[in-house]
């Protein structure tokens, strides 16, 4: 497969360090940038990873017979598999599957590559599609050294974020996340009555100076430091903030300073509407602190359920474990269609299909702002978002947008997403609400700001 040259390097977009005027961001003069990883001279991991680990991820032990698995990948294919309890793909009932692309192309799979889809994989991944992924991770996030880092594949970010979760937390640890924030991060810190420190955002997201403060705080109180920090740091869930490079330069070191993790989810990454593409934690790690997690949800196929996390051996390890005795690996089938699929298209159309998908969702925001600016001024308040597919809507005149959207929005058939169900503190009202504008139509999208305005005006006179 042809190497992949997305990389932006060192020198930054100015794009990327731009932030809308109503964002207020300190005097900072750009350093140059933290040193990545290269294979000839690459900083060492001297990190204490026991620390991260809790106690129960730390009693996981490899899984014997998956290791069999694992040992295939290196042993001759005429080798006799007599301790391996896998089904035999003969008695499947699948003799080739093909898939149409959009273009009219066919991708099929047949022989080897099929009894691969069909069968048991080792629960890191299918290690030709891993290849291909190391290709474009470097190709868009520096050199890496895979001696000490390695990816593992997952069922979507989400299940990756779940093993990590569930590797490092422990009973009241206290986690930093923005505020708004994903839900679906959230939840999963909640079964360990995590003591969940949230981050007011602006419109270029976290506001760093407050990180600081309250790990300074932390400090100075003797209270426990957060071992991790959750970001969602490209045209984010829901707020549509993309964290500029300078403000993630100084949250990573803060990362070092304070001995944290940070769990980088950035399942829109791919779908950024700047020239350039946004300098990612991953670039600029040089102490292995960083777990990114990746995902073909947005930009393939929610359905097909492969993501992958990218972070230090030593961690992704405990997650393999966690792997073995739970979900086993990811869908062979999704693996080695999205093989398939990435090494059909190469360099030159994995850079068409992501400036597709970058298009299609920048026209839906274009048009939902059409619809917004003609129905929402003097109504609410909002920064247009620079990539993904959500827009963050702030309703003047209202402390609570709960009822405007749970009634008056339901009754004229109008879905929204409530901004406290978005809040690192749920139990807070909220004048906030979420659109996404990947789904609907033009028509649908003009009518249903209308419709919004309409019941946001019935709201404001009950």
């Amino acid at each position: 497969m042809a190497q992949y040259q997305f990389y932006s390097s060192s020198k930054e977009s100015a794009s990327m360090e731009r932030c809308p005027v109503d964002c207020i961001v300190p005097e900072y003069c750009p350093e140059e940038p933290l040193p990545s990883y290269n294979r000839k001279s690459a900083i060492p991991f001297e990190i204490d990873y026991s620390y991260f680990i809790n106690e129960i991820s730390s009693k996981r032990q490899s899984s014997k017979l998956r290791e069999i698995t694992r040992l295939l990948e290196i042993l001759p294919p005429d080798c006799i598999k007599f301790g391996v309890g896998v089904p035999n793909v003969q008695t499947f009932p699948f003799k080739k599957i093909s898939v149409e692309l959009i273009t009219g192309e066919n991708i099929q799979l047949q022989g080897q590559e099929l009894s691969d889809a069909l069968q048991y994989l080792p629960s890191v991944g299918y290690r030709p599609l891993i290849n291909i992924l190391e290709e474009i991770q470097e190709s868009f996030h520096g050199p890496q050294n895979w001696s000490k880092r390695s990816i593992i594949m997952t069922s979507g970010a989400q299940e990756g974020l779940s093993k990590v979760v569930d590797m490092c937390m422990r009973c009241n640890d206290p986690v930093i996340m923005p505020d708004p924030v994903y839900t679906g991060a959230v939840d999963l810190f909640i079964p360990y009555s995590a003591d969940i420190i949230p981050i007011v955002q602006d419109s270029c997201g976290v506001v760093v100076e407050e990180i600081e403060k309250v790990l300074a705080e932390r400090k100075r109180k003797m209270l426990p430091i957060p071992k991790m920090i959750y970001l969602n740091p490209t045209a984010s869930n829901p707020a549509g903030t993309t964290l500029p490079t300078h403000r993630k330069r100084e949250i990573y070191k803060l990362a070092c300073e304070y001995n944290m993790l940070i769990l980088e989810d950035d399942p829109y990454y791919y779908l950024h509407f700047e020239k350039e593409n946004p300098v990612s934690f991953l670039s600029m790690d040089t102490e292995g602190r960083v777990l990114r997690f990746d995902s073909f949800s947005k930009i393939m196929s929610s359905g097909l359920r492969v993501g992958f996390i990218t972070g230090p051996k030593t961690l992704l390890h405990r997650v393999e474990l966690h792997m073995q005795t739970s979900s086993m690996h990811t869908s062979s089938l999704s693996q080695v269609l999205l093989y398939k699929l990435l090494s059909h298209w190469g360099k030159d159309g994995l850079i068409s299909h992501f400036m597709h998908v970058k298009n299609f969702y920048k026209q839906k925001l274009d048009y939902m702002m059409s619809a917004i600016n003609k129905h929402l001024n003097g109504l609410a308040e909002w920064y247009e978002p620079n990539g993904g597919m959500f827009l963050w809507l702030k309703i003047i005149g209202l402390n609570d947008a709960n009822k405007l959207v749970t009634t008056r929005c339901l009754e004229k058939f109008i879905v929204l997403a409530p901004g406290f169900a978005l809040s690192a503190i749920p139990e807070n009202p909220s004048p906030y609400i979420r659109l996404s504008y990947s789904i609907a139509s033009p028509e649908e999208v003009d009518r249903g700001i209308a419709l919004l305005a309409e019941a946001i005006r019935e709201e404001l006179l009950d």
